[in-house]
């Protein structure tokens, strides 16, 4: 962290996708309240329907810098994969 680059162990980035796919569904969940609160189905009051606009406005922009922070971690892997491809690559020429 302190160079600047995300250092994940194998085992957190795997629980970052899993906190990105379950944030989706999270996602899901509150456009279906929504849904069937517009529909008369789930009757809320003021405090509540605050609540689900709140968690729909949100959730989007935390599931994005999920994404952000995962997709830079791929990108370091692949670095160094290539790093470590050409360093193979110069000793059996050099």
């Amino acid at each position: 962290m302190a160079s600047g680059f995300l250092e994940f162990s194998r085992e957190d980035s795997a629980k970052l996708e899993e906190i990105r796919y379950e944030l989706g569904k999270i996602g899901t969940n509150v456009n279906q309240i929504a849904l069937a609160a517009n529909r008369g189905r789930a009757p809320m009051v003021k405090a509540q329907w605050a609540s689900v606009d709140e968690l729909r406005r949100s959730l989007p922009m935390v599931a994005k810098a999920l994404s952000q922070i995962i997709a830079e971690r791929r990108r370091q892997g692949v670095a160094l994969f290539r790093k470590f491809a050409e360093s193979q690559e110069g000793a059996r020429h050099g």
